[in-house]
């Protein structure tokens, strides 16, 4: 599929969308009925995708990549955000002002579920139950954001780069390998530092046995030493 380039979707888009948090556990038909309209789309490298304050055309679901929200403020732009599998995004302006509160890029690339706003907002109008649904799971993605704002405050950045290395683990002991998912440098201003000091965060890491390799691959010798390195509040 060329870049943009869109086609309806099939069984396997709509399985994917009843494991999306805002989708999960609706009806087979209640999702249909939401999506109808809904297309595929693949975009490439720094795609944009949309601008802060654009109006609301599609809410999309990310079915594979990621995508980089962020605000500007002052001409200085801030990620709030990357966005990955799963995430339903524009979904807050469903219930605003009809405009998009952060601009939208994609990285490398990513194949989105492009769903027509009008439609899905008018087919929610009527389901008080699902509505309540959705808040919850928006309300819940808020609750993450703060958390992450939070730990820009009180974690030091090493703390802030293991947490991140964590979430991408799917083990709960012992040792794991993981991959950046994404440029360093971005993944540097979604944590709020500067590049040079994710260098020296991963250096600090070291000592509780996080060791960075060749192919942006991190080796963390033991989960829990880390988690718990993370978790700490004085680190003297």
């Amino acid at each position: 599929m060329t870049d943009g380039e869109s086609q309806t979707f099939g069984k396997d888009v709509l399985f994917q969308l009843q494991f999306t948090p805002m989708f999960s556990g609706l009806k087979e038909a209640d999702i249909r009925s939401l999506t109808e309209g809904a297309r595929v789309v693949t975009f490439g490298h720094e795609h944009h995708l949309y601008g802060e304050g654009d109006a609301v055309i599609d809410v999309y679901v990310i079915l594979d990549g990621h995508v980089e929200l962020s605000t500007e403020a002052d001409g200085r732009r801030s990620v709030i955000e990357v966005a990955r599998k799963g995430t339903v995004i524009g979904d807050a302006a469903l219930f605003g002002e009809g405009r998009f509160l952060m601009t939208a890029r994609v990285l490398s690339q990513a194949t989105l579920l492009a769903i027509p706003a009008a439609s899905f907002r008018a087919k929610l109008e009527p389901r008080i139950d699902i509505i309540t649904h959705m808040l919850s799971t928006m309300s819940f993605r808020l609750r993450m954001l703060v958390r992450q704002i939070a730990e820009l405050k009180l974690k030091t950045t090493a703390q802030r780069l293991g947490s991140f290395l964590l979430s991408m683990v799917a083990a709960d002991e012992g040792a794991a390998t993981v991959r950046f998912p994404y440029d360093k440098k971005l993944v540097a201003d979604e944590l709020g530092m500067k590049p040079e000091s994710l260098s020296r965060a991963l250096s600090k890491l070291a000592k509780v046995g996080v060791n960075s390799k060749a192919d942006n691959v991190v080796v963390i010798a033991d989960i829990d030493r880390l988690r718990e390195f993370c978790a700490e509040d004085d680190l003297g």
